[in-house]
């Protein structure tokens, strides 16, 4: 598979953007609002990325919420 990369960002900044195959966002479930976290390995001339999807707890309360009287 060859990535399809897109430059993009704001004036004076260089960004680009690895788009991710449609087959695999419907696979996996993903949407606009999932988060990732990318992290890169390179050994000699490989380089691997990885992106992990962080998980959201809709449930999540403050600490201060649990000291309530």
């Amino acid at each position: 598979m060859k990535p399809r990369v897109q430059k993009g960002g704001k004036p004076g900044q260089k960004s680009f953007y690895l788009n991710i195959p449609a087959d695999i966002v419907r696979s996996l479930n993903i949407s606009e609002e999932d988060e990732f976290t990318l992290s890169v390995d390179k050994n000699g001339d490989e380089i691997t990325l990885c992106y992990r999807r962080i998980k959201k707890n809709n449930n999540f309360q403050k600490k201060d919420d649990f000291n309530t009287v």
